[in-house]
């Protein structure tokens, strides 16, 4: 389930601050397991899957971004 959790998320990292936005379903976000899984994956290419010391790491909903 991590390839899967992690291969559904959208990973962006801003080039100017360094803050690094993922954006992933609420299926995922609330599920604790799942929440684990992406995070270890999200760490592992930003480089060290153990730690995420001087990162900034943003979860966003998909769902929730919209407009009207």
């Amino acid at each position: 389930m991590a390839q899967a959790t992690a291969a559904k998320a959208r990973v962006v990292v801003d080039g100017n601050t360094g803050v690094v936005r993922v954006q992933v379903s609420a299926e995922t976000l609330y599920n604790l397991e799942a929440t684990q899984q992406l995070t270890r994956a999200v760490l592992g290419r930003l480089g060290c899957a153990a730690c995420c010391s001087g990162r900034q790491i943003v979860f966003q909903q998909e769902e929730s971004e919209f407009s009207i």
